[in-house]
């Protein structure tokens, strides 16, 4: 493990420009211009989805981006017609933004929608409780009601982004939209935390203890967890200096409670983005144990680019996803559900000897991830839903 500790405070929210900073950049810009809507800007979703790109489009000479809530709409309709592309990112439906779309629709404005998961239809429902195991009626009516006005505003739409190959084709299948693919990637906050980290790591080594990390800490990630935890506990209980770490909160089984108790199993509290590169900085290897179904088929993997640029080790289960991005043996690890153990105690006993390919993740994924290399992928995007949907 690493004893490196984050030495300044991070505020949950994103530094978003205000309101009038924000109106004021489309009203003034002589680009094209693209703007994204959103419920709430939230420190998950819309980051990567949307901040994110603001971020990277600062450097574009095409196109002025940047975004508004629902509820600023009603102050935005004399800007409309000056703007070329409306991205509703993960938008819910509500009447504000029903009648704004209505609106565009009149102005015959080129209106996409930005997906990260299965969640924008209702059948897919069932599916996801029963990955997650919420069955209760508040849970299944919340589920509901939340796909069903995700649904409603998808269907408004003209085309699609989404993050994955296997959810493009998904949404091409149901909504036969046209799609882009946008992958989720790193931005700059993101790196250059990472890096102050990776000169923290040199140091401050602790060689005493084997720690393995999970950083999706939720209950609805529960069965995700489960995929792996009979290797883990036997890892545990095997050596003495090996220890997991959890971010966030989950109710545990008996065995991994009796490992609790024990010091052996830790929690840690759910932290600002920049602060959680510092907790994947301080465990040796990180995990990401997936249930294999559509659901994690078509979620993205920023589970291993969050590792790699902190010289984190990642070990994954070879899904659709995570076979296509991993190199097994070369810049990370994968493995299926019957040979966890193996590949924990592997990765475990050869720890002195796996620089190398902590090293390659890490340089493959500022090639791939980095926010400064995606300014001309984002622009062919806008450039493709302009020539196809626009004008």
């Amino acid at each position: 493990m690493y004893d490196i500790k984050c030495s300044r405070k991070y505020e949950f929210e994103l530094r978003i420009d205000d309101f009038n900073d924000r109106y004021v950049k489309i009203l003034n810009s002589n680009k094209k211009n693209v703007i994204y809507i959103k419920d709430v800007f939230d420190n998950s979703t819309f980051r990567y989805r949307a901040y994110n790109v603001i971020e990277t489009m600062e450097q574009s000479q095409k196109y002025c981006v940047t975004c508004f809530l629902v509820e600023e709409l009603y102050k935005i309709y004399n800007l409309v017609d000056k703007i070329d592309i409306f991205i509703m990112q993960r938008a819910k439906w509500s009447f504000e933004l029903s009648n704004f779309i209505k609106y565009l629709k009149s102005k015959k404005k080129v209106i996409i929608y930005d997906m990260d998961d299965m969640i924008y239809s209702t059948k897919y429902v069932p599916e996801y409780l029963n990955s997650i195991s919420y069955y209760d009626d508040i849970s299944i009516d919340s589920f509901f009601s939340l796909a069903k006005r995700y649904e409603l505003i998808i269907n408004e739409c003209n085309g699609v982004i989404a993050t994955t190959d296997n959810l493009v084709k998904r949404i091409n299948d149901d909504l036969k939209l046209p799609t882009w693919i946008l992958r989720n990637y790193l931005n700059k906050e993101q790196i250059d935390v990472s890096n102050e980290i990776i000169k923290l790591k040199t140091d401050n080594y602790d060689s005493s203890k084997f720690v393995i990390g999970y950083f999706s800490g939720s209950n609805s990630h529960k069965r995700d967890l489960e995929v792996t935890e009979q290797a883990l506990v036997k890892l545990m209980n095997k050596y003495d200096d090996i220890y997991l770490n959890i971010v966030g909160y989950m109710d545990l089984s008996d065995n991994l409670k009796e490992l609790k108790k024990k010091g052996k199993v830790v929690f840690s509290k759910f932290v600002s983005y920049e602060e959680l590169q510092y907790e994947i900085g301080k465990v040796d290897l990180n995990i990401i144990p997936l249930q294999k179904h559509e659901f994690n088929n078509c979620k993205s993997e920023l589970k291993y680019f969050e590792a790699s640029i902190v010289n984190t080790l990642s070990l994954a289960t070879n899904n659709d996803v995570y076979k296509n991005i991993i190199k097994n043996g070369r810049d990370g690890f994968i493995t299926d559900e019957l040979s966890w153990f193996d590949s924990l105690e592997y990765i475990y006993l050869n720890r002195n000897r796996l620089n190398d390919i902590i090293d390659n993740a890490r340089e493959k994924c500022h090639q791939i991830y980095d926010y400064d290399k995606q300014l001309h992928k984002i622009e062919c995007i806008y450039d493709g839903i302009i020539k196809e949907l626009g004008e």
